[in-house]
């Protein structure tokens, strides 16, 4: 009986280290500038918020407000990584405003990003004008 139980003991203490050792991945979301030709758009704003609700009555804090410029190779990279909470389902779809300055002109675009905890999350928008 007393070694039945210590080998219980055991196989529950292996599966709690194995599950409490669950890495919690990076929460992040890269979006892509590119023209109606493929190429990069370097120096652009990019925007990505949440919205609240639309009820009149009570409107959702905004949690999420953040902007970059994109790079060279037309990326604007975002970290979420603070903002997931384990065991959360879910996490965000934001809409994405980006702004491309010209001498000239400006080119404005909107859009949507769903951005899926625990992952590297994509997207590539064609800013057409200029």
């Amino acid at each position: 009986m007393k070694s039945r139980f210590i080998t219980l003991f055991t196989i529950a203490l292996a599966v709690l280290l194995v599950t409490a050792c669950n890495k919690e991945e990076d929460t992040l979301a890269e979006v892509k500038v590119i023209t109606p030709n493929g190429s990069t758009v370097a120096g652009a704003e990019v925007r990505l918020f949440g919205q609240g609700t639309t009820n009149a009555t009570e409107v959702g804090e905004i949690r999420i407000d953040v902007v970059e410029f994109t790079s060279s190779n037309g990326l604007a990279k975002f970290d979420f990584t603070d903002l997931y909470v384990p065991g959360q389902s879910g996490f965000a779809i934001l809409n994405v405003e980006i702004t491309k300055e010209y001498p000239d002109s400006t080119v404005y675009m909107e859009g949507i990003i769903k951005i899926v905890e625990e992952q590297n999350n994509q997207k590539t928008f064609t800013l057409v004008g200029q």
